[in-house]
């Protein structure tokens, strides 16, 4: 056991080197391509790649300054308001409605066919619509995002219900359990593997969907900072409102990983 451990361990320390190697590469390239070369011009004219120098100087820069008269501090708070709103009602909405569909089939007959038809739909399409519904403030961003990521959690809840073992319900029925302690001791906790790995899915669908709602009406965001550089050539901007978004979406999956270890610490390791 202790071996098994112990190799669990060299394994992930392993992989955290392989992912420093891998940044650092990347970041090799990218001061090889913008560094000036013997004539003194890089390969890649600063205009359309900047420096990693020129990059960290804007940042200080919108620290310092801010953009358009709004601290930077703002425009994240501003993005992460828009998104965190959105994420938590959906996951309060979405997965204890998909796991009602999973264990109750008339219920899935009515919810399933809207739910599905409306997945494919582009969302982006609708938010000239969800302006008109809702005006040009916070809740039309918001909604956005909400029906983006309501099919996802939803059906994913649903089938993380429908993939518990029939088995292990029928033992706990058998044992003199009632309905509602098999949901809470069996097919809930059965079910937090496949609800937590589409989150994850969610999160980065929902930054994404962050960008197209910061696209129209407002005058703040990190997603809006960046669209707008670009209106100037404000390459830099650009790439770091860029670099915010990709940092802000990857602390956020770190973090869902990190409560998904500590709620489902059995994940993976069942029979």
């Amino acid at each position: 056991m202790s071996g098994a451990s112990t190799s669990a361990s060299h394994g992930a320390g392993r992989s955290r080197w392989i992912n420093l190697a891998s940044f650092a590469a990347l970041l090799a390239v990218w001061f090889l391509i913008t560094a000036p070369l013997v004539d003194g011009k890089p390969l890649v004219a600063p205009l359309f790649l900047p420096s990693p120098g020129a990059v960290w100087q804007t940042v200080l820069q919108l620290m310092a300054n801010g953009y358009q008269g709004k601290t930077l501090g703002h425009h994240i708070a501003i993005s992460l308001f828009r998104f965190g709103v959105a994420f938590a009602l959906t996951v309060l909405i979405a997965v204890p409605l998909g796991l009602w569909m999973g264990m109750n089939e008339t219920v899935k007959a009515v919810l399933d066919p809207p739910i599905e038809i409306t997945r494919p739909m582009p969302k982006l399409a609708l938010l000239p619509l969800l302006i008109i519904w809702f005006g040009i403030g916070e809740v039309s961003k918001i909604v956005i995002i909400i029906l983006a990521l309501f099919p996802i959690l939803s059906i994913s809840a649903m089938q993380a219900v429908r993939g518990v073992g029939r088995r292990k319900v029928q033992a706990a029925l058998a044992l003199g359990a009632s309905r509602s302690m098999v949901f809470r001791r069996v097919i809930f906790p059965a079910s937090l593997p496949g609800i937590f790995t589409s989150i994850r899915v969610s999160i980065g669908i929902g930054v994404t969907m962050l960008v197209g709602a910061e696209m129209i009406a407002t005058n703040a965001g990190i997603a809006y900072m960046a669209m707008s550089a670009s209106d100037f050539l404000l390459t830099s901007v650009v790439i770091v409102g860029s670099l915010i978004m990709a940092i802000l979406g990857y602390a956020l999956d770190l973090l869902a990983r990190a409560l998904e270890n500590k709620v489902v610490h059995w994940g993976g390791k069942e029979g």
